[in-house]
């Protein structure tokens, strides 16, 4: 019977091409909509748990946000790292993470920071970066792939994060990340001290919380990443620190802007949120003209095939095996889309992938969600179902089924 299915398949194969287009177009869209809506869902929201408040330069809080914690966009700019230094001092707050973005590895993104930064990253080889060393760097996992890097390599960055022009210092590879899936796959981490060096700045005595040593540096930051005893700190250091003007080294006065992540996170969420639901619009849409594709061909065929049921009817094959004959052709036709329509989702996710990287997510080519695999299955029952209709249809009517 199966084999009869197959011949029978070949003969149709124009019909059937149609219909397991059809089923790889619904299915398809449907589970590539759904997978990098969840995936961007949870890549934004994982990272603004970590941090109580951001403190920076006035401007975009979204910018802010994104640039400190995604790596996303270009800092708004630079404050004084005295910021950092009056904060460590504070009280209130349980860790003071200073953040800066300067220069680039192959086009990938150098953050000078602290090793407390990656403190939630597993280091997959070497270790992480000393606290008070410099000239060392953390590479993310995709950096060491692409560009076969190893612990104890040499890199030798750019200026700016888009410049050509290379520094003459270059960085020991010290660690390289353990794979997870998010922007900091692509990005060089390295002390907040070695961008300093490499860019020359002055001197000032900078106090390191880490290491308890003093340092003399002119430094700057683009950000500073806090984490507070309780909420309620977390209110009070915004209402303190936004809108706050501070005199920068050189003598300019700076405006700096305090934020909650997580609030400016579901500002941006709720933005997405409604592209995502008009995204899963347009699919339903396409899934409902696909089903009246897929049961139009599907009845002609049958219809067609009334000939041929009747000569398998005069040979003394029973209707309830020429049923059984079309269902299995439809099933196994409906079975084969829907696997083809799971491996198009995940190819046009690799096509994506650069377009979502710049909201600072990485897509995951290997992670499934089960409401893909209810999708799949809803869609190869629609699929099955006006076989499964008319053969019923044709038993009823016939008057010597068995």
């Amino acid at each position: 019977m199966l084999k009869f299915a197959f011949k029978n398949m070949a003969i149709k194969k124009v019909q059937i091409l149609l219909i397991v287009l059809s089923i790889v177009i619904s299915a398809g869209i449907a589970v590539l909509a759904f997978n990098v809506a969840s995936q961007v869902d949870e890549g934004i929201t994982s990272n603004a748990g970590y941090y109580s408040v951001i403190v920076g330069p006035a401007g975009s809080n979204t910018q802010l946000a994104m640039n400190s914690m995604y790596f996303t966009d270009e800092p708004i700019g630079t404050i004084p790292y005295s910021v950092t230094s009056a904060l460590q001092k504070d009280s209130r707050v349980t860790k003071v993470i200073p953040f800066a973005m300067a220069d680039n590895y192959n086009g990938y993104s150098v953050v000078g920071t602290s090793p407390d930064f990656l403190a939630e990253k597993e280091i997959a080889q070497g270790s992480m970066f000393g606290a008070s060393g410099t000239m060392q760097a953390v590479v993310g996992s995709n950096i060491a792939r692409y560009n076969s890097l190893k612990v104890g390599d040499v890199i030798y960055t750019s200026h700016s994060a888009g410049g050509t022009d290379v520094h003459t210092k270059g960085l020991t590879v010290v660690g390289i990340l353990e794979t997870s899936h998010s922007s900091y796959d692509n990005v060089v981490f390295t002390q907040i001290k070695t961008l300093w060096d490499m860019h020359d700045h002055g001197e000032e005595e900078v106090h390191d919380e880490a290491s308890g040593e003093e340092h003399h540096h002119h430094g700057t930051v683009c950000a500073v990443l806090i984490n507070t005893k309780n909420p309620g700190y977390a209110m009070q250091l915004v209402e303190e620190y936004d809108g706050k003007i501070m005199t920068a080294e050189d003598g300019d006065s700076v405006t700096l802007q305090a934020i909650e992540p997580m609030a400016v996170v579901r500002n941006v969420l709720r933005d997405a949120d409604d592209t995502k639901y008009i995204v899963f619009v347009l699919c339903a849409v396409i899934l409902v003209m696909n089903i009246m594709i897929i049961s139009i061909i599907t009845l002609l065929n049958m219809y067609h095939s009334a000939k041929e049921i009747s000569l398998m009817r005069l040979i003394g094959i029973s209707m309830k095996k020429i049923n059984l004959l079309y269902i299995i052709q439809n099933s196994v036709m409906g079975l084969c889309a829907v696997i083809l329509a799971f491996g198009v989702s995940r190819l046009c996710m690799l096509m994506m992938n650069d377009y979502v990287e710049s909201m600072g997510v990485v897509l995951n080519m290997g992670k499934t969600y089960p409401m893909e695999f209810v999708i799949l299955l809803a869609v190869f029952l629609i699929s099955v179902l006006p076989t499964v209709v008319w053969t019923f249809a044709m038993s009823r009517k016939d008057s010597i089924a068995e």
